[in-house]
């Protein structure tokens, strides 16, 4: 809002145009009667002398003036002209000379006041004006507090009426030696409720470090004001002392504008915790290990050793919690009490080492320590194998590595692949499994993609007619009895009945085709009763009944046997199943007792869901 808009109207002017002209205050002016403005020289009249619903004032016959040069009038030749004197509060000034809205350049923003007085004594006193409501917002009180001057206002419309210059005017002060004395200013004023309290109360305190503290509050406070990078707030709060984090922490929560920083800064907070802490357990400085604490679930944590290290090669970073007590590798399974935090702000009070365990963490930090070494001596051998044409990077035990092909563009061997030791022995040996598995791979995706073989397995796809899958493709970490490689694999009812590890040679593959069919012919004479038993469910008059062969998860062939009426709930079924497993009834009379008590039970459990069954049997 334009601060003149607190001036609506004229209240004074002279009673002649000459220069012995006096100035008349509108309340003693006379009806009827021509006056001069001030400002413009024009002529005005007095208006609304007697009226107890309008403001009395002067309007104007001729000429026109601004709203501005009527505060300037106003202060300079009736409220603020020179020697004239004034108090704020108790405190008595004598006027020397006065500017209308100055601007004042600070860190923190630019401020204009209304009024800058100069007093004869030397102070600068800043004066707001208010017609009816005050000027809030705008962080006026940072400006205050960095420029150091006193602020006070002026009830501009208590002061229109004042008609004897002999009564010294008083005013209230605003702001006055680090302290903002209007709960209107304050209100909205984050700064005045943060940054400006702390300022205050350390300046009582006699703190020696109160310079630094504050400046640093302060140039905090610039930095969100210029929207500065997140890195350069995050650098200035890192280096204030951890109250005043907590105190930057709850502005950037109350800062809308700013609320995506908020996790950001509470992560430098916990840091700079757990980095007081480190000091307090008295462990040897290593930049790359070091006492830490990580989340358990919730705010519960849990305390250890972290290593963290990165090199051209190697990214490491890892928690340990305990050494084992034989040797010295780590686990990770058990470890120091949980620590639960009241808020998600940490505070040393609340992580508590108990003396007695200090010595395990000194133990998990040399057994980190000498893994660290190891770690460098890797290092140095993975640099010396990259001058092989490879690419190596180990990141938390897992190795990725890329090979130069002949274009001279590197290409995967290994993608993050685990090797339990730090041996490049061992690597050399992984890559060469892995450059033996993509040259097999890159055979196969090539030789499956010909006619005739695509015709080999449409072949033994429909052969017997029994629904034959083939699956050709590279299997890893296959388990104790299948090495990692290109398999053949034949899949009949849902299960794989036959597996074949394949070599890049056309007569391999072949013979995995014929041994595929021996496997049919040997799975069809094991279970051709079963099979003709499936086909006769499936095809009986009264069309009530489907079976089925499958193999369950564990490999086991069953024989399913269900309803078609009803479409059971998925928590609910009505199936039954035989397992045909070795011991179990694959054909003959006890196969058929069997698999009349199952259909039996499927009728059982129609009835759950409502439906009445009645067995007919033919005479």
């Amino acid at each position: 809002m334009d601060i003149f808009e607190y001036l609506p109207q004229l209240i004074i002017a002279y009673d002649g145009s000459d220069e012995f002209a006096s100035l008349i205050h509108v309340k003693k002016s006379k009806p009827d009667t021509d006056y001069y403005c001030p400002c413009c020289g024009g002529i005005v009249k007095p208006q609304a002398l007697d009226s107890t619903k309008e403001q009395s004032h002067y309007y104007h016959i001729t000429g026109k003036c601004t709203k501005e040069s009527q505060l300037h009038f106003f202060c300079k030749n009736w409220l603020f002209e020179k020697g004239s004197k004034f108090y704020i509060d108790d405190d008595l000034f004598e006027v020397d000379s006065i500017i209308i809205e100055a601007p004042w350049d600070t860190p923190l923003g630019e401020y204009k006041p209304d009024i800058t007085v100069h007093t004869s004594s030397g102070e600068t006193i800043y004066f707001e004006f208010f017609f009816s409501n005050r000027k809030t917002g705008g962080d006026y009180f940072c400006k205050w507090s960095y420029l150091g001057n006193a602020a006070a206002e002026i009830n501009a419309k208590e002061y229109m009426y004042k008609t004897d210059e002999s009564i010294i005017p008083r005013f209230t002060y605003l702001y006055h030696d680090g302290v903002c004395f209007s709960k209107t200013y304050i209100k909205r004023d984050l700064y005045a409720t943060t940054i400006a309290k702390i300022k205050n109360e350390l300046s009582r305190q006699e703190n020696l470090d109160y310079k630094a503290r504050t400046e640093k509050l302060d140039w905090f406070w610039q930095k969100l004001v210029e929207n500065s990078p997140k890195e350069e707030i995050l650098n200035c709060i890192d280096s204030m002392p951890y109250e005043d984090m907590v105190l930057c922490y709850e502005v950037i929560k109350r800062k809308q504008c700013m609320s995506h920083l908020r996790q950001d800064v509470l992560d430098t907070m916990n840091k700079k915790t757990i980095g007081n802490i480190r000091n307090s357990i008295g462990l040897p400085f290593d930049e790359n290990i070091y006492f830490d604490i990580r989340r358990y679930k919730g705010r519960t944590y849990e305390a250890g050793i972290r290593l963290n290290i990165q090199t051209e090669h190697i990214i490491y970073n890892d928690f340990y919690l305990r050494c084992k007590c034989n040797g010295g590798d780590f686990e990770k399974s058990a470890g120091f009490p949980k620590i639960i935090f009241k808020r998600n702000i940490f505070r040393v009070e609340e992580i508590e080492i108990p003396k007695n365990r200090i010595s395990e963490l000194e133990d998990i930090f040399n057994k980190t320590v000498e893994y660290k070494k190891q770690l460098i001596d890797y290092e140095q051998e993975l640099s010396k194998f990259e001058k092989n044409g490879y690419k190596v990077r180990f990141n938390n035990r897992r190795h990725t590595v890329l090979k130069m092909d002949e274009t001279n563009k590197f290409e995967p061997i290994l993608e993050d692949r685990f090797i339990g030791t730090l041996d490049i022995d061992l690597l050399s040996q992984e890559i060469q499994h892995g450059l033996k598995d993509k040259a097999e791979n890159y055979f196969f995706r090539n030789y499956m993609k010909s006619r005739k073989t695509q015709a080999i397995i449409y072949d033994l796809q429909n052969y017997k007619n029994v629904g034959a899958k083939v699956h050709v493709g590279y299997k890893k970490n296959c388990g104790k009895d299948q090495e990692s490689g290109i398999y053949f694999d034949l899949e009949i009812y849902n299960g794989i009945i036959y597996s074949e590890k394949l070599t890049p040679d056309d007569n391999k593959f072949l013979g995995a085709i014929e041994s595929a069919k021996q496997e049919i012919d040997n799975f069809l004479e094991k279970y051709n009763a079963i099979i003709d038993l499936v086909s006769k469910i499936n095809n009986c008059k009264n069309c009530f009944w489907k079976a089925a062969l499958t193999f369950n998860c564990h490999g086991v062939l069953r024989l399913e046997v269900d309803q078609v009426y009803i479409e059971p709930s998925e928590w609910h079924i009505t199936k039954e199943h035989i397992d045909l497993s070795e011991g179990c009834p694959s054909s003959g009379k006890s196969l058929q007792n069997a698999l009349e008590k199952k259909m039996k039970q499927v009728m059982k459990n129609m009835e759950k869901y409502g439906y009445r069954v009645m067995e007919v049997r033919q005479q």
